[in-house]
């Protein structure tokens, strides 16, 4: 799968803490509900964000599938502590 980037040139890092911009959060969470979940109908039921992401930075999504249920984590490619994991239940 392709690494998943927000580029430092996205409008949200001169909004989003100027100078020291990180990606927000929801930005985040749409790029993993594209991934896992596609146009279906879904919800997050747990999300925990374990460290600030900047613009630009190379991250790769991991998920396992659970019945309806995908637990998630997004991390810096060739390392294992994640920078933000989750649950998304796909509803249809």
């Amino acid at each position: 799968m392709q690494p998943l980037r927000i580029p430092a040139t996205h409008p949200t890092a001169a909004l989003h803490f100027p100078n020291l911009p990180i990606v927000p959060g929801a930005l985040l969470l749409d790029e993993v509900a594209a991934r896992i979940a596609g146009a279906a109908t879904m919800r997050f039921r747990a999300v925990k964000f374990l460290a600030p992401i900047r613009h630009g930075e190379a991250l790769e999504l991991s998920w396992q599938a659970h019945g309806k249920l995908n637990s998630f984590a997004l991390h810096h490619p060739g390392e294992t502590a994640p920078l933000l994991t989750g649950t998304l239940e796909l509803l249809a």
